[in-house]
């Protein structure tokens, strides 16, 4: 029990020396000078989304497009462009506002477009966040729809909408006069307005169709719309593919902004500033031989008279091609499209003189044909050249002048080759006396 006692007492001196020790570290660790400091200062955190919203033909900004930031099913913000230019700022976010959310563009006479946007920033700093977007927009391909009215008994105005040449949206008016095709009688017309990618297509502020084609009014429709001022816009109908310019009435008058443009039939009509005068001259012509082809042929005409075997020759051009391709003559015109059309109606004509179009090359053809060959002759093959007719057009368009050649296969000239045999060459027949050829002898078959 002593010895138990004794063993007791050191432990707990041991562990009394232990706790003094720690004491004094102790002791030591408080005496060093340290400062905690602790921010109160509110964190905030500023998401601003801005950028820009165009028409996608022309890259014209779309004014009074809406902008609009929902997340889920709540609005958080909304604004609309000015000059094409949005801005939308989210402050004093917190971690609830973290996430997804949708952008949606919407516009008069345009798709709407619509995005995701995540919002994400670091907790408990003050930031400022910035994203761009740019948004383009198509516009609707029929701006308007089809208009169907019976039209004559009385004045009625339609209104169409859609956006005007700078992609601004705007209503157009048009006036159905009482008495358009005379006292008392009634007619059911349409009438479309066409999407702006066909208005820029064509180098026009508006395109139009109406039905029926053809139809013809005592009083002119007329068409009021607003759009950018100064314009000297005339009226154009399309006759087979090419706008020609209205001479006998119809016309367009502005004020400020503001124009009305009388149609006197219907077809397929516009209003448009480019005066689309053409004209095509033949400035030269000239030939040279083309290509030669080579064909092998075995025919013995062992008969006292002229005979005709036939010839075929495969691989042969034919046709007409355009010395440089029409979309890089015309690529810095005005209306590409419509020149081209031009041309093309020219060469069709009487004056152009040909059935078909040209084309970027020429076309492989097979030739079949009847080859003369003479008496006693054997017909080893024949030798096929082209004539190539070049031909250049010059032809002013829009107030610039254009070349344009054209190379033309005009024919071919088939030389055959033929082998002679006949008296004095000791093949073919005897040596005979007599009227004919083979008199006194036998004919030798050609092999």
């Amino acid at each position: 029990m002593k010895m138990k006692s004794k063993f007791f007492g050191l432990s707990a001196k041991l562990a009394l020396c232990f706790v003094a020790a720690l004491g004094t570290l102790t002791s030591c660790y408080e005496k060093e000078d340290i400062t905690t400091v602790v921010d109160t200062t509110p964190k905030t955190v500023t998401y601003t989304i801005s950028g820009s919203v165009y028409n996608y033909a022309s890259l014209s900004g779309i004014n009074g497009a809406s902008v609009v930031l929902t997340k889920g099913d709540v609005k958080k913000a909304e604004t609309t462009t000015v000059k094409g230019q949005f801005a939308i700022s989210l402050t004093k976010l917190t971690e609830e506002d973290r996430g997804d959310y949708t952008l949606t563009v919407t516009a008069d006479g345009y798709k709407t477009r619509k995005t995701s946007v995540t919002i994400y920033f670091e907790k408990a700093a003050n930031q400022t966040i910035a994203t761009h977007l740019d948004f383009a927009l198509k516009s609707n391909e029929i701006q308007g729809g089809v208009i169907e009215v019976v039209a004559g008994a009385e004045e009625q105005i339609e209104e169409v909408q859609g956006v005007d040449s700078e992609g601004n949206p705007t209503v157009d008016q048009v006036v159905i006069p009482e008495g358009l095709f005379g006292a008392g009688v009634t007619k059911t017309i349409t009438f479309t307005r066409e999407g702006q990618n066909e208005e820029i297509a064509n180098d026009a502020v508006r395109v139009w169709e109406g039905k029926p084609d053809g139809t013809t009014f005592v009083k002119p429709l007329q068409f009021i719309f607003k759009d950018k001022p100064g314009q000297n816009l005339n009226v154009y109908y399309e006759i087979n593919g090419v706008w020609v310019k209205d001479t006998k009435g119809g016309k367009v008058t502005e004020n400020n902004g503001t124009y009305t443009a009388e149609v006197y039939h219907f077809s397929r009509f516009k209003f448009s500033t480019v005066d689309y005068s053409c004209e095509i001259d033949v400035v030269g012509k000239s030939e040279a031989s083309g290509e030669q082809k080579k064909a092998e042929l075995k025919y013995y005409n062992g008969t006292n008279t002229n005979v005709e075997y036939p010839f075929e020759l495969k691989g042969l051009r034919s046709g007409a091609k355009y010395g440089t391709p029409l979309t890089e003559v015309f690529a810095n015109s005005v209306a590409p499209a419509i020149a081209i059309k031009y041309l093309e109606n020219f060469l069709l004509s009487e004056d152009g003189g040909y059935s078909e179009l040209p084309g970027d090359d020429f076309k492989n053809v097979t030739l079949e044909t009847l080859l003369t060959v003479p008496a006693h002759n054997n017909l080893t093959g024949a030798t096929t050249t082209e004539t190539i007719q070049t031909i250049a057009y010059a032809m002013v368009f829009g107030g610039k002048s254009y070349t344009i050649v054209v190379d033309k296969l005009k024919d071919y000239t088939i030389v055959p080759s033929v082998y002679d045999y006949t008296h004095g060459h000791g093949i073919g027949h005897g040596h005979g006396h007599g009227d004919e050829l083979n008199a006194g002898g036998g004919i030798i078959t050609f092999e």
